[in-house]
């Protein structure tokens, strides 16, 4: 009984033996494990939708947005008239006829029709390429009457178009794609702005002009009414 029980231990032994190589879970570390993994995730999917957002806004503040600007680019002057088309007032007038230059349509037909309504003289004196400074100043006072009057016209219909223009424009406000666009927009706005300043002091240039001639006419004629009392004398 005894050699029995020997023997069965020993044959027992290799088996605890072998038994002892098993791996044994650790179910806390397991768990810490697995805690890690999921929060390795979650940090992985929030860089990937971070990543997204850059690239989203990234293009949200790049790149061209010509469509966007582009209908707002004639606002300020577009096919109409501009006061930079006008020639300059000292040549609107050759050989006795009106010269507009390059400036075409209504705004030169109107200022001719009205200048030759006025039928007047060609010179004070009658004579042809006078240097008369009562010749002088009178053409040049000619040129600015038909050149203040081109101005007005062209201005009056200049301020409807340009009206018409801003107030599509503005119905354009909020419909951008993205930021980009919008700012886009917005530059061009204020370039038109800068535009249509620039018309406006081009007219007060016009107004300005017109006092010149006035007062040189004026001074002309103290010259030659002083010439012609030394003449008397």
């Amino acid at each position: 009984m005894k050699l029995e029980t020997i023997t069965a231990a020993l044959v027992l032994l290799p088996i605890a033996t072998a038994l002892g190589d098993v791996p044994v879970i650790d179910r806390q570390n397991y768990e810490i494990a697995k805690q890690t993994a999921n929060t390795t995730d979650r940090i992985l999917d929030t860089n990937k939708n971070i990543l997204t957002t850059v690239e989203d806004t990234l293009k949200a503040v790049t790149g061209d947005r010509g469509s966007s600007a582009e209908p707002l680019q004639n606002l300020a002057i577009g096919q109409g008239f501009s006061v930079s088309s006008m020639p300059s007032l000292d040549s609107l007038i050759k050989g006795g006829v009106p010269d507009f230059g390059n400036m075409t349509g209504d705004v030169s037909k109107v200022a001719t029709a009205f200048i030759n309504g006025l039928r007047l003289v060609k010179s004070l004196s009658g004579k042809e390429n006078s240097d008369f400074s009562g010749d002088k100043s009178y053409e040049q006072l000619v040129n600015t009457v038909l050149g203040v009057s081109a101005l007005i016209n062209g201005a009056q219909k200049a301020t409807e178009t340009r009206r018409s223009a801003f107030e599509a424009a503005g119905q354009q406000i909020g419909k951008a794609e993205d930021i980009k666009g919008s700012i886009d927009q917005n530059t061009q706005l204020q370039v038109q702005s800068g535009l249509t300043l620039n018309e406006m002091i081009g007219v007060m240039n016009g107004a300005v002009t017109s006092l010149q001639a006035e007062n040189q006419r004026r001074l002309t004629d103290i010259s030659n009414s002083k010439k012609a009392l030394t003449y008397g004398n």
